[in-house]
């Protein structure tokens, strides 16, 4: 668990992995340099829990938090978790199940439950429905090429053997976005095939002042993880151009803005459009599942 700055998130989410139904892990939080209150909050569990464990940093983003817990880890699978995010209860047993029956899979994913921090409801949409995942075989260069034809539909609170992630060297530190993007391609152009949980594991929080919620970033960092592919990875010469022309397509969209401004609502109308929309893009209750395990979702 890389935390930066997340004070107010990673207590409920440090909780969320104490309430596994799998008990034998341990928890490596990696602070990142935070200046808010984040390493007290996580001090805290450390002395009420000997699976958690705190390694302090210097700031130099998630990458680098993570692979520091990567080293300091010794079980035969690493899962990820960001510190403002949420694992159902089952995460672990049904993703250490799930490599269990498929002995040649390297990687775990699954889906999530979309929360909107300001509002506290879960959207209606999933974290990677609006990706539309194929349904590619397990095949690794097939699933590399899906990759790169539907961009990434592995959602990050992944599950991988620790062999793999030491084989293929773990995160890029020079990447600032698509960081597990690239990890996901690398780990495939190995040789090492991925599986999906048919079922929705996490929560993902989406806040207004994350990383993840900045397109501008993310379409910044596509050419350099297109280059990657396409002149360092060991792949068949179709791959490679595929990645190639990726990559002078983001190229030329890096100038383009992300979308219009779009003129605003008049004043009288906003409170309805806001009562419209939440209904629309939002499930009035949590679902079950989720109001499940986190019966006051409002204070999470």
């Amino acid at each position: 668990m890389p935390a930066y700055n997340t004070g107010a998130w990673v207590g409920p989410a440090i909780e969320s992995v104490l309430n596994q139904t799998r008990r034998d892990f341990e928890l490596i939080v990696v602070d990142d340099g935070s200046t808010d209150d984040t390493v007290a909050t996580v001090e805290r569990f450390v002395r009420q829990d000997d699976r958690i464990s705190l390694i302090a940093k210097p700031h130099r983003g998630s990458s680098a938090a993570r692979n520091a817990a990567i080293a300091r880890s010794v079980g035969e699978y690493v899962s990820f978790i960001d510190s403002d995010d949420l694992w159902l209860p089952r995460y672990l047993e049904v993703m250490a199940t799930t490599l269990a029956g498929h002995p040649r899979a390297a990687v775990a994913h699954t889906d999530a439950w979309v929360l909107f921090d300001e509002v506290k409801k879960i959207a209606r949409g999933t974290a990677m429905g609006a990706y539309q995942p194929p349904a590619v075989p397990g095949e690794p260069l097939a699933f590399l090429r899906a990759l790169l034809e539907h961009s990434n539909f592995v959602y990050g609170a992944t599950t991988v053997r620790r062999r793999v992630l030491v084989e293929v060297g773990g995160f890029r530190e020079d990447l600032m976005s698509s960081l597990d993007y690239e990890l996901w391609m690398r780990i495939a152009a190995h040789g090492h095939s991925f599986v999906r949980c048919p079922e929705n594991l996490a929560v993902y929080r989406r806040r207004a002042d994350q990383i993840t919620s900045d397109p501008a970033a993310h379409h910044r960092s596509l050419p350099e993880v297109y280059r990657l592919v396409a002149e360092e990875y060991d792949v068949p010469d179709d791959v490679r151009e595929l990645a190639r022309l990726l990559q002078e397509e983001w190229v030329r969209r890096a100038g383009q803005p992300i979308m219009a401004r779009r003129r605003p609502l008049p004043r009288a109308v906003r409170p309805l459009h806001r009562a419209l929309s939440r209904l629309r893009w939002f499930h009035i209750r949590p679902p079950a599942k989720v109001r499940a395990a986190f019966p006051d979702l409002d204070k999470v």
